[in-house]
């Protein structure tokens, strides 16, 4: 959950950071998960949240506020008026003068997810699993885990594994590699001891059986020992290259062999690996061609950068295979034209996938952007007051993958702004994250972080 901060107290907590009371979507999309995940750490009660894609506007007013009704009447007008100044010419604005007043901060989160098909039913059950996790992962004696997991086998199905992987991911993604171990191991357990994890690990069986050996033999075997349909779906996914006329030819052969009952089943896997194949073929060519679409209305945009960031989400590496395929084709045509449009559309995406960057990445990247030593200098007095001397350990982190990539100049230069960063940068000083509620207590150990998926 955010750390909310009253008007009162956003001197001391909002400290090095501006207060937020406007969460716009429409400006800035990322906005949205920031909220949601609880990192938010500087928003100032009363806010306003403004999604204009779903034509929302969302006010928090919390009751221990005790404003009187004309004082939050008067907020209500400015947080609305904030918004409105902010809109195109011609965007709708009628449902701004009726903003939905919120005094929790939960009941307006869960609005939001209701906007998006998800009920609070499905978030308590959601909540539940995330509290199973972390008491499955406080469980040090190996004999206790593994009965608690059988004990509440039901409860650790599908939407649980996705918290368990995702938890994992974001460990890694964290440098927390001892906690993604953790989670790890214990994923292995469940899937050892629980009805939901045994059908995984035969199915995850099945696909490091078809990785080791990829051949149109290794496919065929596995799709019909598959345990169900997901399994041959994944299998059918990952070796579609393969499903060619020497395969079906192959699965021919086998259904003519076989007996009468066999014959049957493999006559009705056949179907089904034929039906599914057409399906994904057919979901990636819209697939691709929403990329393509994306593309489009990016070149095309009176905003490029706007639009690119509405859309950031959408942003991945199949929207990059569709843009230097668009690219090669361009060239090969000899369309100048295309190929400066498309060149631009690569500029503005590579912007928008900086800004996805925790912000220690961002202030790095600026400060190799930037001259040394005058303007590194100013920049780092810049981020003084949101960064401290932490900021050189992640540097040196950065300058070491510098030098294994060979890119000696780059890491020479970074080397030269630490020393610079070690002069500015104030030391870091946990008594003040701890004042803000940023820190654990120091009897409490750090948890692995879990993440959940809003889905």
């Amino acid at each position: 959950m955010p750390q909310l901060i009253t008007p009162d107290s956003a001197r001391i907590a909002g400290r090095g950071q501006q207060p937020i009371q406007v969460i716009d979507v429409g400006h800035d999309p990322a906005l949205k998960s920031a909220l949601l995940s609880g990192r938010l750490t500087n928003l100032v009660a009363p806010f306003i949240y403004h999604d204009p894609s779903k034509q929302i506007a969302y006010i928090l007013m919390p009751m221990e506020l005790n404003l009187r009704d004309m004082e939050q009447q008067r907020i209500i007008g400015q947080l609305t008026q904030t918004v409105m100044r902010g809109l195109p010419e011609n965007a709708p604005r009628a449902y701004l003068l009726q903003p939905r007043i919120f005094f929790s901060l939960q009941s307006l989160i869960e609005a939001i997810l209701e906007q998006d098909g998800i009920t609070p039913e499905m978030l308590r059950a959601q909540q539940e699993r995330v509290d199973l996790l972390r008491e499955l992962v406080r469980i040090a004696d190996e004999a206790t885990l593994r009965a608690k997991a059988r004990e509440n086998d039901p409860k650790i199905d599908a939407t649980f594994f996705d918290i368990l992987s995702a938890s994992i991911e974001a460990n890694l993604a964290s440098g927390r590699e001892q906690a993604a171990q953790q989670l790890a191991n214990l994923q292995q357990v469940l899937i050892e001891e629980t009805t939901y994890g045994k059908s995984i690990g035969v199915r995850m069986a099945a696909l490091e059986a078809f990785r080791k050996s990829p051949t149109r033999e290794t496919l065929l075997e596995q799709l019909i020992a598959a345990p169900d349909a997901e399994s041959r779906e994944m299998l059918i996914a990952l070796g579609r290259q393969l499903l060619d006329y020497a395969f079906f030819q192959q699965l021919t052969m086998r259904i003519e062999s076989a007996d009468e009952a066999d014959k049957q089943k493999l006559i009705a896997l056949r179907k089904e690996i034929q039906e599914t194949r057409d399906r994904i073929d057919a979901a990636s060519r819209a697939y691709m061609e929403e990329k393509a679409a994306l593309i489009q209305a990016i070149a095309s945009s009176d905003n490029p950068l706007e639009t690119a960031r509405e859309h950031d989400a959408e942003i991945d590496d199949a929207f990059f295979a569709v843009l230097q395929a668009s690219a090669q084709d361009a060239q090969r045509r000899g369309d100048e034209q295309m190929l400066k449009a498309l060149s631009a559309v690569n500029e503005v995406v590579m912007q928008v996938i900086a800004e996805r960057q925790p912000p220690e990445v961002q202030m790095i990247n600026m400060l190799l952007a930037a001259k040394y030593p005058d303007e590194t200098e100013k920049l780092l007095n810049e981020f003084k007051d949101a960064a401290d001397d932490r900021l050189i350990a992640i540097m040196a982190q950065f300058a070491d993958q510098l030098a294994q990539q060979d890119r000696t100049d780059l890491g020479a230069k970074l080397t030269k702004i630490m020393v610079q960063a070690r002069k500015i940068l104030p030391r870091y000083d946990p008594s003040k994250e701890a004042a803000t509620g940023g820190a654990h207590p120091p009897e409490e150990p750090p948890k692995p972080v879990i993440e959940i998926a809003r889905r």
